[in-house]
């Protein structure tokens, strides 16, 4: 089967560990549209991820303006054009949030074979709402109404809207080989990764940490991302808490396993959640969560195995989550990462996420 797989810089973690696996068997062109600000990075990461592999035809598509500029519509345009032209059995389209780009392809092309992935079916807490992109997507959704979730949970809410709904879990996210060694146990190490918003619940857990400092001195709680709002809103926050560390910057991919592979667990202190990229990065390399007991985190949490959860919004409990990891005895911690290695290689490896690509790919091509 030939497939165009159209993905954005947004999402592409998760699509560079599924496409090798998908291209056992199927001809993949692998679209993406990449912003002019990360042009030199995502070239940088993505020419070695599908070099080698003949049966990956590689197509970057550069925007030369930011994404709300008309000036980028020859560019789509181009783009399209090249779909059409491909004459690919089927058109996967990862979601991309620019009016212009919804627009020429509901005008020109055809909905047979086609299927709109969608991230956030319900956009997060706090995020400003763009009538013109919220009208689009609702037109968008009226024509390619075959729509692939990555949540069950999305999936449910998406249902009434359209004709055919799959869902498919994220896949595991790898940056490559952590440092390795020994971690050393005498101090509890608390992760909080990626880009910094309001929803995310940071505020939340540095009153946690800042009540847990005048009990405990053997923790440690690092901050690494970006945060537009840093110095007015978290800095002041963090005052005086020794045992917080904040890079606050964007982290490259490289860097990625070092961050994790020194963590004991990754915190998730989330007021709302589709999925969660950090979570899967965590899998990846082995690290059990605390989580919000969210419908997103839910589905992939088991309780006791690969993490923990507390009732979303409760400081108290978050507080307590915490405090249990923080008096957990080595043993138990050995055995909780034992049980969440098997959990995840058997839910979620690439390999397996892959098969169920396949499948809807095979059911919209069939129908």
């Amino acid at each position: 089967m030939r497939i165009f797989y159209l993905s954005s810089t947004d999402v592409i973690d998760t699509d560079m560990n599924v496409l090798p696996h998908l291209s056992k068997e199927h001809q993949i062109t692998f679209g993406v549209l990449i912003p002019r600000l990360s042009r030199s990075h995502w070239e940088k990461e993505l020419e070695p991820a599908i070099a080698g592999n003949k049966l990956i035809q590689l197509k970057i598509v550069h925007l030369r303006y930011r994404r709300r500029n008309p000036l980028n519509i020859p560019v789509y345009i181009k783009l399209i054009l090249a779909m059409r032209r491909g004459n690919y059995d089927v058109i996967y389209l990862n979601d991309f949030e620019d009016i212009y780009f919804r627009t020429l392809c509901m005008a020109f092309i055809r909905k047979a074979r086609t299927i709109y992935g969608i991230h956030d079916v319900v956009h997060h807490s706090g995020w400003k709402h763009h009538v013109l992109l919220k009208k689009t997507k609702e037109m968008f959704l009226r024509k390619f109404d075959t729509v692939l979730t990555f949540s069950a949970s999305q999936a449910k809410l998406i249902e009434p809207k359209c004709s055919r709904v799959f869902s498919v879990p994220m896949s595991l996210k790898h940056f490559g080989a952590g440092p390795g060694g020994q971690k050393n146990y005498d101090i509890i190490q608390f992760l909080f990764f990626g880009n910094i918003a309001a929803y995310k619940g940071l505020g939340m857990l540095i009153k946690a940490v800042r009540r847990l400092s005048l009990k405990y001195d053997n923790f440690r709680l690092t901050i690494a991302g970006r945060c537009a709002e840093w110095e007015t809103v978290y800095a002041p926050m963090i005052a005086g808490i020794e045992c917080i560390t904040a890079d606050i910057r964007f982290i490259e991919n490289a860097e990625i396993p070092g961050f994790f592979s020194s963590a004991h667990y990754l915190v998730l202190p989330y007021r709302d959640v589709t999925q969660s990229g950090p979570l899967m990065i965590a899998y990846n390399y082995d690290i059990p969560v605390i989580a919000s007991d969210l419908d997103g985190f839910r589905e992939y949490i088991e309780e006791g195995t690969t993490g923990f959860t507390f009732d979303a919004g409760r400081g108290d409990q978050l507080e307590k989550a915490l405090e249990n990891a923080i008096l957990r005895k080595r043993d138990a911690y050995e055995q909780l990462v034992a049980k969440l290695k098997s959990f995840v290689s058997k839910q979620y490896a690439a390999e397996n996420i892959a098969s169920q690509y396949n499948s809807v790919f095979e059911k919209v091509y069939e129908n």
